[in-house]
């Protein structure tokens, strides 16, 4: 069931260095002093973000006369800007640099993929967009917490005051910037606005006045979760989905909510038993995605090739092809199509192998992905065993008659019994057209059955991104 998704709030004051840098680089308003909320230090992974004002204007998508009630406007997100009588109106001083901060999150999220794809914003009418200080205000709309008071107020007593001026139409989500100490939250809304399945407005409140939080709290009014490693019921991860503190691209996984690749697939948002799904490149909020433009994250692999979660626990499946063992989607322990283990979704592959000093084995994806020669690529697996046994990431490239041409190996590392990440980076050589994808089991010390489990595939052209870029390594 979509829920609320909390932050505990923490401090994001500018020091007085930073507040100077700021005043001298921005052509617009400067923003008020330093407090525990307002503006703070930005994300820089996995690449620099430009300078705000170098961050391209996404302009106004939907215009309406009143925003409180856009009757017959558009599907598009609404940008307010909330304040009290305990720290007065500072709308003037600050509506400039919201606005750069909200062009610098759709700029994000356009980074994240290497899919063309930004967030429709909703203006009001009365102002010339034309400029930058028309279009900031056009965009910003200011909304006094009548309920609000020091030193901190809620997000429930913003949203209850932002309902009762009229913001909860259906054609609308809500990004709120506070300018007094609240926590930072968000429903998630994965289908629309105005209110979520279980009556959550469809909302993010948030006190810091960066990318990273702001862009963190609008990923989840999208339906966005933290990924889940569901079968220990361990923490979140929440470098999943924007890392505010240091990493700013949404789901550099690519596999668990938002694939503007594919958009028949749709994922779980939430750890299990809630059955909700999604793919958050549907959104009404958003624009279509088209290919193909420069991002952090450009997975060549199919969202079945990742998950393995359309074949039933304890089945075959003819995504992978295994080789001195055999395979099947992992097993259910007690509850009905949901595997034993698995890292995130309801899902994984599992390879049983018997292994010894003269036997090795491997498994690989059925069909071969397309390669450019001269490309680097990497290939990421999740990867976890019920004993200690070595393993080896393994690319092997193909030219377009199917002959092998050479193969990339990975380190021999040896499994452990929790789900750790493995990568491998390389180059297809001159000729290549395709490459396998392979788990390998070298010979072992010791003979024996192993049960090794894998989650989350991942293959990226790297060469195909800004500065040569795969997917940030978390």
């Amino acid at each position: 069931m979509p829920r609320l998704h909390l932050r505990v709030r923490r401090a994001h004051a500018l020091t007085a260095a930073a507040a100077t840098l700021l005043a001298a680089a921005l052509t617009v308003v400067t923003p008020t002093a330093a407090h525990a909320w307002g503006p703070g230090a930005e994300p820089t992974l996995p690449y620099a973000l430009p300078a705000l004002p170098d961050v391209p204007v996404r302009g106004c998508q939907s215009t309406v006369a009143n925003p409180s009630a856009p009757t017959g406007a558009s599907p598009a997100l609404q940008v307010i800007y909330a304040w009290h009588d305990g720290n007065g109106n500072n709308y003037e001083a600050n509506v400039e640099y919201i606005a750069k901060v909200v062009d610098r999150i759709d700029w994000a999220l356009d980074q994240s993929s290497n899919y063309d794809q930004h967030v429709k914003l909703s203006c009001r009418t009365g102002y010339d967009t034309s400029t930058y200080a028309g279009y900031a205000r056009s965009l910003i709309v200011p909304e006094k917490i009548d309920a609000g008071t020091n030193p901190s107020t809620s997000s429930a007593v913003v949203r209850s005051d932002l309902i009762s001026a009229g913001y909860d139409d259906s054609n609308r989500i809500y990004l709120v910037f506070t300018d007094f100490a609240s926590n930072s939250d968000a429903y998630v809304c994965p289908t629309g606005g105005g209110y979520n399945s279980s009556g959550g407005h469809c909302s993010a409140v948030t006190e810091s006045w960066t990318t990273g939080v702001g862009g963190h709290e609008l990923g989840h009014v999208l339906g966005a979760p933290h990924a889940w490693m569901a079968e220990t019921g361990a923490p979140y991860y929440p470098e999943i989905m924007y890392g505010w503190w240091d990493n700013w691209n949404l789901d550099p996984g690519f596999r668990n909510y938002y694939d503007p690749s594919e958009l028949s697939a749709s994922f779980y948002l939430d750890p299990h038993p809630s059955t909700s799904k999604g793919n958050i490149a549907n959104h009404p909020m958003l624009t279509a995605p088209t290919c193909c433009d420069v991002g952090a994250n450009n997975d060549s692999l199919t969202a079945e090739q990742r998950t393995f979660e359309a074949t039933t626990p304890g089945s075959s499946t003819s995504t992978l092809t295994s080789s001195g063992g055999w395979h099947q989607v992992t097993p259910s322990c007690g509850t009905s199509g949901i595997s034993c283990t698995y890292f995130d979704g309801r899902r994984s592959a599992q390879f049983n192998t018997y292994t010894g000093p003269s036997n090795s084995s491997s498994i690989s994806l059925t069909n071969r992905p397309a390669v450019t020669a001269g490309n680097t690529y990497k290939f990421f697996a999740r990867l976890r065993a019920n004993a200690a046994v070595t393993t080896q990431l393994q690319l092997a490239w193909y030219n377009s008659g199917g002959t092998l041409l050479s193969t990339s190996s990975g380190t021999a590392s040896t499994l452990a019994s929790n789900w750790l990440e493995y990568r491998l980076t390389a180059t297809a050589p001159a000729n290549a057209t395709s490459v396998r994808v392979t788990l390998a089991v070298p010979n072992q010390s010791t003979t024996g059955n192993y049960a090794i489990n894998i989650d989350s595939l991942q293959l990226n052209d790297c060469t195909a991104n800004t500065g040569g870029n795969c997917r940030y390594d978390t």
